[in-house]
Parts: structure tokens; sequence; C-alpha cells
């Protein structure tokens, strides 16, 4: 039988052997120990489902189940459980409170506990009773004789309130019809589980290749430990409505694994998830809390790649250019296609693509970084690590009017100064968008009409030397 259950965070309280007894009988802890398998499925956006199998001894009757160790950002209203096919879910427990410090001292206002104090000199502990009042600001202690404010040494408390749990968990109460050994799993969605692809490629600028590592930078933030989980990557746009978790614990230090992934392991498999794709690691994976892990994605060789100069630029065509006009760089793009006659040839999840290259002595040396989307098998891929140092584009409006019939065109004549202090002949693209109808009416070279707002040219600029290209245009507003 499925149990499809409204599930709260609960806290696990007393000493690690403890069963507590509940109104519905004994609580049965099934601790990380019982588990028989975990798989974690990880989605962009933070959001991760987790299946959790785990074998429960139930008796006849009432049982009341408490999973330690689960997520503490479970979305309460996603838990399902699924398993005894004779059970009835009878309720759930929702308790938020965790085991900490302070609420400890809130969960025992009005109660007698034992303050330790340690002499300065001598070493020597004294204690006294005291009943605590007040928890609000700081600590409100009443003695025998007086009331003092402030933790003037350390507290003893009797015993634990019965409300608070050290661990997260999920509390179920089933009624089942037989006794026995069961396999149950609770399957939930969390947040604070996340990937993203990350990519490094070393271009060779003369050879136009490049070789192209993909790697899988999974971060866990949910304040639970994974530990040997079957671990899923889903690439896709997955839409959400559902509210986050419960509450979150304090941020801490991120603890971070090598910063390469690991190149013995093998690469995941890959499959296809409805309208997803679904990236399996092949072998289990611990992903501790506050933890960032990489796992190889991909691997490819002397992958083509090409290089072109782009200058971009909207042009004011409804008045005159003001001040005095400065060279801009254009902006360098890397273009590989994505097939596996290229070298690659698998759907690229959306992710960073840092570009590498050495220098004449062999070292590596950053080009720059841009974002890549999710790139489908056949599509090409384009990055712009940066701007190119040596070549320029100088843009100068040489001519502009208004014509009075009709008052609404204008036009406006523009030259391009182009100047290349490189080694070598460069093609630079011109991109001009154009607000309203448009249209060109003389050029000193052809353009291309790539959408309706944007004008393209390719010009030639020899080594050390210039280029220019002129145009006018009139537009109607």
């Amino acid at each position: 039988m499925r149990l499809g259950v409204i599930a709260a965070m609960a806290i696990l309280a007393g000493a690690a052997t403890m069963t507590a007894n509940t109104a519905s009988g004994a609580e049965t802890r099934l601790t990380p120990e019982n588990r028989t398998s975990l798989a974690v499925t990880v989605y962009g956006g933070g959001l991760a489902l987790v299946s959790d199998e785990r074998v429960a001894t139930l008796q006849k009757g009432a049982n009341s189940l408490a999973f330690e160790g689960v997520s503490n950002q479970m979305i309460p209203s996603s838990a399902w459980l699924v398993g005894n096919e004779s059970g009835t879910i009878r309720e759930i427990d929702y308790d938020f409170d965790l085991l900490t410090p302070a609420t400890l001292l809130q969960r025992s206002v009005g109660q007698s506990v034992k303050v330790v104090r340690t002499h300065p000199t001598t070493g020597e502990d004294s204690v006294e009773d005291a009943v605590i009042l007040s928890t609000q600001g700081g600590v409100v202690l009443k003695y025998r004789d007086r009331i003092e404010t402030g933790m003037p040494g350390r507290l003893v408390f009797d015993a634990v309130p019965g409300d608070l749990r050290p661990l997260p968990a999920l509390v179920a109460n089933v009624d089942s019809t037989a006794e026995g050994e069961r396999t149950l799993a609770l399957n939930y969605l969390t947040n604070g589980l996340s990937w993203e692809a990350d990519y490094a490629a070393e271009a060779d600028l003369i050879k136009g290749t490049m070789d192209l590592d993909g790697r899988v930078t999974l971060t866990n933030r949910s304040g639970t430990d994974f530990q040997d989980a079957s671990l899923g990557l889903v690439a896709g746009q997955v839409n959400r409505v559902s509210a986050g978790g419960g509450p979150g614990r304090p941020e801490f230090a991120m603890r971070a694994s090598a910063p390469m992934a690991d190149a013995a392991a093998p690469p995941p498999q890959r499959e296809s998830l409805g309208d997803y794709h679904l990236y399996t690691i092949q072998q289990p994976l611990n992903l501790l809390d506050q933890q960032t892990k990489q796992l190889a994605l991909l691997s490819a060789s002397a992958v083509p790649v090409t290089r072109e100069y782009v200058s971009e630029a909207s042009v004011q065509v409804y008045g005159r250019q003001r001040g005095k006009p400065r060279p801009t760089h254009p902006n360098i793009r890397m273009r590989f296609e994505n097939t596996e006659t290229d070298g690659v040839g698998i759907p690229l999840p959306a992710g960073t693509l840092r570009l590498y290259t050495r220098d004449e002595e062999g070292q590596l040396r950053l080009l720059g970084e841009d974002r890549i989307p999710p790139t489908a098998v056949g599509e090409k891929v384009t990055v712009s690590p940066g701007r190119a140092f040596d070549i320029s584009v100088t843009r100068r409006q040489t001519d502009f009017k208004r014509l009075s019939h009709p008052e609404d065109v204008f036009e406006s004549a523009w030259k391009m100064e182009l100047r290349n202090a490189e080694d070598e002949a460069v093609t630079v693209k011109l991109v001009e968008t154009m607000p309203g109808d448009w249209e060109i009416m003389s050029e000193s070279a052809e353009h291309t009409k790539e959408t309706a707002e944007r004008a393209i040219w390719s010009v030639a600029v020899p080594a050390k030397g210039t280029a220019e290209l002129t145009y006018r245009v009139r537009v109607r507003q």
C-alpha cells in the first residue's frame, strides 16, 4: 500500500539507543543503519528528490516510526511513504524544534537547574540550585536568596524535554494489521542540494582546435549528510509551485573536495527522462553537508573551434551623435559545434565555460570565461571570453537630417574606422541595430539583414593596418 503523507520535520530526542513511549505505542527509530538504499536526484534551482528505503520491524497495531537523518530542508507536503501493504497512516506528529542550547533553555523556563562555577584561582567547582525565570533577551536565574541575569557558569539540566530531538526526522504513526519486517520507502523533495556544469577548454589558437573537459559541481547545503547514495542529475527546467522546506540550519563555512574532478571516475551515464536529460553517476558516493564536490561529465579532444571578432552597437538614428567618438574593442567569439563528428555530441547542460591557452613557454593562461545555455546535440556553442586588445572600431556620424515630408523620417550617414595592430589580418563583423522601419540608402560594402533590426557587415582589416566602412540609412519612426 502507498502511504501518501503530509510530512513535517520532527526532531529526535534522547540518547542514541533510546526508544520513546508515545500515545500511539513504542517509537521505532529507523536510523541510517536501517537503510537498504538511498537515491538522490538533483535538479536545477536547489531542488532534489530523495528516495530513502529502510527496514522496519512492525508490531500488530499502533506503530510510531521515526525516520532519522532526513533532510533538514524537506518540503513537508512532498513526503510520500511507500511500503506496508497492510498498514494505514493514523497521524503525523509536527515538531520543528531542534535540540540546541537555545531551545533547551527555552523549554526549561520554570524548571530548576544546577549552576556550576569554577573558581579562577583554585579551579574548584561549586554547585548552586537556581530556577530559570526567562530567556528573552538573556537568561534570568532565581537563586534561593537573589535573582541574577546572564550566564555565570555552566548550567546542568536533569533531563531533555521530550519534544526536543537532536537529529532531523520524519515521524509517522502507522496502524498495521500484521507484524513482521517490512521495507519502507520514504520519498520527499528537499531544498539545499544543487548542481551545475562547469567546462574547461584548452584552445590551440594556431590549429583552431580545443580540448574540452566537462565537470559537475555538486553542492550540499541541506543540513544533512547523504552517505553511500546513488546520484542522478536532471538537466532541464522543472516547473515549481511548492513552498520551501522547514527551518534552515545556520550557515557554516563550505568544505570542498579536491578542486578538480577525479580523472579515474567514469563519466555519468546519460538517458532521456521525458523531455529532460538524466545523468546517472555510475558509483555510489558520499555527499556531506556543507560540501562541494566535482565529478567528471565529459572529455573531448581536438574539437574544431572558430574565432571571430564582433562589434555591436545600437545606431543613433533619431538625432545627432553627441560627444567625441571613442574607439571600442570587438568581442572575441569562439564557436564550436556540439556534434559527434566534431568530438562532443552529447546534450550539454548550462554552465560556465572557462577558456585557456598556452603561451610560448607552454604555461597555461586564462583567456576568459562565459556562460553557455543548455545545448542540444547538433547545435552550436558560442562563448565570448573577452575583448580584442589590438583591434578597435570607431563609429562616427558624418551626416544627419530630418526630412520634412513626412516629418517622422530621419536620415544619417556613418563611417566606421577599424584598426588592427596584430601581426596577422583579421575580419571584423560589424553589427548595427536599427530601430523603426529602416533602409540602407548607400554603403561601401554589402550588408546582410540578419533580423528585422540587425544589419551586418564583414570587414577585412590587414595586419598592422586600417579599414573603413561607410553607409547611409533612412529610418521611418
